[in-house]
């Protein structure tokens, strides 16, 4: 059964969530098509599309094949944004078109992009409701193409890749920061092994050398100490082991970095 889910910069305090899955639920009643639908997160940061993409690019593939995945982000002042849904390795995924769906998965082709455009709802004027009526057709095995106009491309946002500098080092940057102050950098485990070609690396973050690798739990000594390891994305990762007392002391706030700061990581 293909799932809806609910993706957003709104919070948990304030009703806006609430809101749109009061709207989405109506439409259910509506055309007689109940589905689940999930709440991924309300906590992204506020017109954060990188770290949206980021946590939505890693869990959208647990959910079936078919599922509609509602994105809204830094939509609160986009009144005047044509809505978009667009379809990308078997599932949809609906949003204001201002880049964040680009995101997601730059590595694949979007075989669908249509501007939403409800010319047999004209009473839904505003986006949430538009997307909410949309995502009940897509979910009632509605084609894509007739919500709308097709798009032949959708706007992009560009991103920080990683870089090698030269034969021994390189630089990356921190993509996403974890509910554990855990640093998630840009570079995949796939980019690195073409840079490293199986030689130990270390990474240097605010003058600070951290060699330590980990895989395991069992791996974690040393509380208080810096570590590297490869997160469950597939994306290197710098930590703190047992970071104390509610998790006051995290790798975030040891060492002072934010989104997109860079990292130096240098062959041994």
């Amino acid at each position: 059964m293909p799932i809806v889910t609910l993706t957003s910069d709104y919070g948990w305090k304030d009703p806006d969530g609430a809101i749109v899955r009061g709207r989405i639920y109506s439409e259910m009643l509506r055309s007689v098509m109940p589905a689940p639908l999930i709440d991924i997160t309300h906590s992204i940061s506020p017109r954060n599309h990188l770290e949206a993409a980021y946590i939505i690019r890693n869990s959208y593939q647990s959910f079936p094949k078919g599922s509609i995945h509602i994105m809204l982000v830094d939509s609160m002042t986009s009144n005047n944004i044509e809505v978009i849904a667009i379809e990308l390795d078997g599932h949809f995924f609906l949003a204001p078109n201002h880049g964040g769906l680009s995101l997601i998965r730059p590595d694949l082709m979007v075989i669908n992009a249509t501007q939403i455009q409800l010319k047999n709802r004209l009473e839904l004027t505003d986006l949430e409701s538009q997307i909410a009526a949309a995502a009940i057709h897509l979910l009632n095995k509605g084609k894509i193409e007739t919500l709308g106009s097709p798009l032949k491309k959708i706007r992009s946002l560009q991103t920080i890749h990683p870089e090698m500098r030269n034969e021994n080092t390189a630089i990356v940057h921190i993509q996403y920061i974890d509910h554990f102050g855990q640093l998630v950098t840009n570079a995949s485990q796939e980019w690195l092994k073409k840079w490293h070609n199986e030689k130990y690396f270390y990474a240097i973050a605010r003058g600070r050398r951290i060699s330590n690798w980990i895989s395991t739990r069992e791996e974690m000594k040393n509380a208080g100490s810096l570590y590297l390891r490869i997160n469950r994305a597939n994306f290197l990762e710098i930590g703190i082991i047992d970071p104390g007392d509610r998790g006051s002391n995290t790798a975030a706030s040891l060492l002072g970095m934010v989104i997109h700061d860079p990292i130096e990581l240098q062959l041994k």
